[in-house]
């Protein structure tokens, strides 16, 4: 671009005054070309990096924390804790601060890699509304074949029981359904979703396969998906289609527990937890990195990663206590503990991911009452030993300390000088 711009002449006085007028216009135009390119391709950092020994500090200070910190590579434990201070104009900024953050070093990311699908799905179907019409709220069916899966026509979780994303989608946030994943991945398809997220920039991310007992190969088909209005006419069909590539872990081979990650899931704890922050502060996040979602696709997503699985209008959700407990997904600061109150004023909006021995959260703390309101994200491995059920401690080591590290930032946050 420097090499355009330098060809034009700076003897400009001996032209023509309307060639001089169209050279100005060019060197503008490329100047804005620049400008634009720069903010859509090279953004600013949004955070202010903190002292990395705040959160040492805040975990060394509590007798709690001795036993992970004193084994704390053994726990793989990952911590990003996002300060959000707000000027006169309630223009927020925003301070990280991050505990032993490695996006080299694998961790199961289990559900948490159901928010890009989510983000994807959302953003695939208001691509398609443009020529077809569609929304998240038309019913949709799968047609299988003999490299995918039978045929789905039926949701059994929603209310009346008709596959919709919409219900899929909230089937993923309220109670991390497996099966709404696996018909969000099977809508996207393997070959969509990590070419999408490559162009927003998201390289450490790799989405290659469904909660389920399909293998390799199966995991790059995806089946037929069909579209049908109010009236059931068909409006849109999605064929068939193989991802001709064979996907791995960008972290290369890895082997732990005995057990072979090479293509799994790969989502990095900053992915995700920026995702989650551009969501809610749409307006800080660079061009490249903005899904196109619609109004309506906002409301719903900032009411469901806040509720609770009995506020829902699900009727499952509701009935089976014992199953969808009252703060099944709110690890940081509830650690999955329906004995504990709720405190007046607090949303968590949040993800979670649980498997093999690691938990996971990334969640969006708010308290209207009190004017608190920050990010924290976390990760810690319980598994003891060899992948097996048996190792997991998921009750005594993971949930205990995710409880405890949320109330702690709150806590912290209550007495925070606000900038």
């Amino acid at each position: 671009m420097c090499s355009l711009l330098d060809k034009i002449p700076n003897n400009s006085l001996a032209l023509p005054l309307n060639m001089l007028w169209n050279m100005l216009k060019i060197r503008m135009l490329l100047l804005l070309i620049i400008f634009l390119f720069n903010v859509a391709y090279c953004p600013a950092q949004i955070y202010k990096l903190g002292d990395s020994s705040l959160l040492n500090s805040l975990m060394e200070n509590d007798d709690f924390f001795k036993p992970y910190l004193n084994d704390a590579e053994k726990y793989e434990i990952q911590i990003i804790y996002t300060q959000i201070d707000r000027d006169s104009q309630q223009r927020p900024t925003f301070t990280q601060y991050s505990y032993q953050l490695d996006s080299k070093r694998f961790f199961n990311p289990a559900s948490l890699v159901k928010w890009p699908l989510i983000l994807l799905g959302m953003e695939k179907v208001n691509n398609l509304n443009r020529d077809y019409g569609t929304t998240i709220y038309n019913k949709v069916e799968f047609t299988g074949n003999p490299d995918s899966i039978a045929n789905i026509k039926t949701d059994y979780l929603a209310p009346d029981k008709t596959p919709r994303l919409a219900n899929y989608i909230k089937e993923m946030i309220l109670v991390s359904d497996n099966d709404a994943y696996n018909r969000m991945y099977d809508f996207l398809g393997q070959e969509y979703i990590n070419k999408r997220l490559l162009e927003m920039g998201y390289d450490s991310i790799r989405v290659m396969l469904r909660f389920d007992n399909s293998n390799r190969e199966q995991n790059r088909t995806t089946p037929s998906v069909q579209f049908y209005n109010d009236k059931d006419s068909l409006i849109y069909k999605q064929p068939a289609a193989t991802n001709p590539v064979q996907l791995s872990n960008p972290l290369g081979a890895i082997i732990k527990g005995g057990r072979d990650y090479s293509y799994f899931n790969n989502v990095p704890l900053q992915d995700v937890n920026d995702m989650m922050l551009y969501v809610f502060f749409r307006d800080v996040a660079p061009i490249n990195k903005r899904f196109n979602l619609t109004e309506k696709d906002y409301e719903l997503l900032y009411k469901y990663t806040a509720m609770y699985p009995r506020e829902s209008e699900f009727p499952l959700f509701k009935k089976n206590k014992r199953k969808y407990p009252v703060h099944l997904k709110k690890y940081l600061y509830y650690g999955k503990n329906s004995v504990l109150p709720d405190l007046p004023g607090l949303k968590i909006h949040n993800m979670v991911g649980e498997s093999h021995g690691t938990l996971s959260d990334v969640a969006y703390f708010v308290n209207t009452k009190t004017g608190i309101e920050f990010m924290l994200s976390a990760v810690i491995n319980t598994c003891d030993g060899k992948i097996t059920p048996a190792n997991y401690h998921y009750k005594d080591i993971g949930q205990p300390f995710l409880r405890k590290l949320g109330r702690t930032i709150y806590e912290y946050e209550m007495q925070r000088r606000k900038h």
